[in-house]
């Protein structure tokens, strides 16, 4: 799941009182490989805003997109959505969706509409029906921000991706047989090594801390590696978890600007002078009220805000290997439950803690088509043929370690570490009868002939 590190240090001199933290700078991998779907990807497969190169290295923040490709964006995104300008609850033919996706393949030229789901915002209700199921949920009409982020016009909330829901689709069952779908950074055991051998040569100097001192521990630490499960390391799927990790650890350490109700973690502990001893880590995984289902086992809807964020502290022996305390510390658990108590304020203003929870949601939907057997009930080809094209990237593997730091007057030094853990099985197994939805399959029939249509 995910790790952290302690490299807590009493003093290395008595002058030197100063807390560092080691952030994991996680970011987003974007440069397309070359397949039917890349044309249509003008933001070069950016998810969050950030870079990894080539060889799978995190390498910071993109630049602002030039004008011209925000601007052609913009224009691709306004082909065959015209008729999409009122928002309210949207019905989709998974079927049709999937025959869409298909076809826009085949043709190199996959319609805005289709590869965003015909603007739906999340995923409220799983509808079987005879030969197809039918996915409802709130939509508005959708458009590119100043990011390229694509999001809906009136809540500025990213929408749903149709290729995310097919790597949904296609692992549902990995998931199952598996530790679910996760993301999570670790230093190497080497890295921790060379940390405490540095910090014991510097003690035997009587070598105090001092900020200009923080290139030699990153550079001891060395990059810390990247671990991906559950989904192809390659698609936007694991590109988003990762992202989104990224600005979790960001935000905990200081490392950029918070909003005002969500203080960094290092913010509090000033505030504290002290009250983080130890190292926690934090993580993000699925938090779902139970799924409602209709007394005829027809009808499904999920419910909850989807993100929880979790802590822990890990400690490290001297040869570098792990241990997990099971402990919480004060602090870490106040700024993991601010996270989640704000989780929606924060995703207004940091996007890809959305696109998470819209992955959540698909991954739970693809549980429960996976687990009610659906999928043998009506044929998607393109789940079950990898040969239909899904975007591709690099594939994000290790990251520079990082330095933040607060005066203290206690002289110890904090690191921390993370990831996502979405476990869709477990919450698609734990349901309620709700004999309200029992008519929805009718409701839910289609209204005209295409795959998607406004529900009355």
């Amino acid at each position: 799941m995910s790790a952290s590190y302690d490299t807590r240090v009493n003093k290395f001199s008595s002058a030197a009182k100063i807390a560092i933290a080691f952030a994991i700078c996680l970011t987003l991998v974007c440069t397309n490989a070359q397949n039917a779907t890349a044309q249509f990807n003008l933001t070069n497969g950016v998810v969050g805003g950030v870079n990894i190169s080539p060889d799978g290295v995190l390498m910071g923040s993109r630049k602002a997109l030039p004008k011209e490709v925000l601007e052609q964006l913009r224009e691709n995104l306004s082909n065959g959505t015209a008729d999409m300008d009122k928002a309210g609850t949207r019905m989709v033919s998974v079927k049709g969706l999937e025959s869409a996706w298909r076809q826009g393949v085949a043709n190199g030229d996959v319609p805005a509409a289709v590869r965003y789901m015909a603007g739906l915002q999340r995923i409220e209700y799983v509808i079987r029906h005879e030969d197809d199921i039918i996915i409802a949920g709130p939509a508005e009409p959708f458009h590119a921000d100043k990011d390229g982020n694509v999001v809906g016009k009136e809540s500025g909330m990213p929408v749903l991706h149709t290729e995310d829901f097919i790597i949904a689709l296609r692992h549902a069952n990995d998931a199952r047989q598996g530790k679910g779908i996760s993301v999570s950074i670790d230093p190497t055991e080497a890295g921790v090594r060379n940390y405490q051998n540095l910090v014991n040569k510097m003690r035997k100097k009587g070598v105090g801390f001092n900020p200009r001192l923080a290139p030699k521990f990153e550079e001891a630490y060395g990059p810390q590696t990247i671990s991906l499960t559950g989904i192809p390391k390659n698609s936007r799927f694991a590109q988003t978890l990762v992202s989104a990790d990224y600005k979790m650890k960001r935000l905990a350490m200081g490392l950029e600007k918070a909003p005002g109700f969500l203080p960094s973690l290092m913010a509090m502990a000033k505030s504290k002078n002290g009250g983080l001893q130890g190292a926690p880590r934090f993580w993000m995984e699925c938090n779902y009220e139970p799924v409602s289902v209709s007394a005829d086992n027809k009808v499904w809807k999920l419910s909850g805000t989807g993100v929880k964020t979790m802590t822990d502290a890990t400690r490290f022996n001297a040869d570098g290997t792990k241990k997990s305390t099971g402990k919480q510390n004060r602090l870490a658990k106040k700024w993991a439950d601010t996270m989640t108590e704000k989780f929606a304020e924060l995703s207004k203003i940091e996007p890809v803690f959305r696109e998470l929870r819209n992955l959540m949601d698909l991954s739970v939907v693809a549980a429960i088509i996976t687990k009610e057997g659906m999928t043998k009930q009506v044929s998607l080809p393109a789940v079950e043929s990898p040969k239909v094209s899904t975007s591709e990237f690099n594939v994000p593997s290790k990251v520079p370690s990082q330095c933040s730091f607060v005066h203290l007057s206690g002289g110890w030094m904090f690191t921390a570490s993370g990831g996502v853990s979405v476990d869709s099985w477990k919450v698609a197994s734990s349901t309620k009868v709700d004999a309200s939805l029992d008519g929805m399959v009718a409701k839910s029939n289609p209204t005209n002939d295409r795959w998607w249509w406004n529900a009355k």
